[in-house]
């Protein structure tokens, strides 16, 4: 295996949570190869936060079109393979790809970088110079990506993914301005409505947590937070739709200055996990030994074979746990 690489290319191709999964890689990459370029290909929608990642120099932004999201338009075939022609005209001495279904190891292959690393999955062995034993379900996504270091001779004994909470910038500062003190940002959502809590639980949970000193923040897309506003009748909340400018940067920003953070098994978890904040985390259901929160802020799982049981009572006593309304 090469022992100088000059060009590394982070390819998490999938969902927001699979691009927070990736953070844990660049650090022990930094510190083999501290001289080298670590750039990330990755969805539009989560290119934002992709440039939160620590020692992430560039981002490669682009919607494979055999991916269709729920919320967003049919992905442009032509913008993606215009995003396959610029990694190829970089000449990245190795791709490392966080998750491998065969479309994402292919467009890896068609750009020829030289060392392709994944993790076993259907019909993707053509595409990778190195295949590494597919992925344990039941153990945790940073333990597993952390294998695929070891083709480059990278041991990773304690992995955890991090987000870096000064490349917010300015805009930090800025959603510091409108927000309250104190506040706790509960995120009701997941991708299949489901796996969802009755969002009335959630409302009885921002309730109680209001009674204690604590504002909330709802976290979700314009389209889930209208459920919200159209059935929250307790006290003043805030959304983070409204403050400056709707994007995936200002949610990251807003999340940075939470207290602590309530939600689905999703993206926003994930986020908020990798920024430090302490987190509950509801699988309602979902694989919770896989994709627990895993960064370095203490963290609580409430795991139930439905969403049906789980109450805004035992969301609480999570929170509490964590000691939020017993320090000032």
């Amino acid at each position: 295996m090469a022992t100088r690489l000059r060009q590394i290319l982070i390819v998490a191709l999938d969902n927001l949570g699979d691009v927070v999964f990736s953070s844990a890689l660049t650090p022990p990459l930094h510190a083999a190869f501290p001289d080298a370029t670590i750039d990330v290909w990755c969805k539009a929608y989560t290119a934002d936060v992709a440039a939160l990642i620590p020692h992430v120099t560039n981002v490669v932004a682009a919607d494979p079109f055999w991916a269709v999201h729920p919320h967003l338009p049919r992905a442009s075939t032509l913008a993606f393979l215009r995003s396959v022609r610029r990694v190829a005209r970089t000449h990245y001495d190795v791709a490392i790809l966080s998750e491998a279904p065969w479309r994402a190891a292919a467009a890896v292959g068609a750009t020829r970088i030289p060392i392709r690393i994944g993790l076993a999955r259907r019909h993707n062995r053509r595409f990778l110079t190195h295949m590494l034993d597919a992925e344990d379900a039941h153990k945790p996504v940073v333990r597993e990506q952390a294998r695929l270091l070891a083709a480059l001779g990278i041991t990773v004994a304690h992995p955890r993914y991090r987000l870096d909470v000064s490349r917010l910038g300015p805009d930090r500062f800025t959603i510091a301005s409108q927000l309250p003190p104190r506040f706790v940002a509960l995120h009701p959502f997941a991708g299949q409505r489901d796996r969802c809590v009755a969002l009335a639980e959630w409302i009885q949970l921002a309730c109680a947590v209001h009674a204690r000193g604590h504002p909330v923040l709802w976290v979700g897309t314009s389209a889930e937070l209208e459920q919200v506003r159209r059935s929250h009748t307790g006290p003043e909340a805030r959304y983070v739709d409204e403050l400056h400018h709707a994007s995936m940067k200002v949610t990251a920003a807003a999340l940075s200055h939470a207290r602590l953070f309530v939600g689905h098994d999703s993206g926003p978890l994930h986020i908020a996990a990798a920024l430090g904040v302490p987190v509950v985390g509801v699988f309602a259901p979902g694989q919770p030994d896989r994709t627990s929160p895993q960064g370095f802020g203490p963290w609580r799982v409430i795991a139930h074979p439905s969403p049906v049981g789980i109450t805004a009572a035992a969301m609480l006593r999570e929170v509490e746990s964590l000691g939020l309304f017993s320090t000032p």
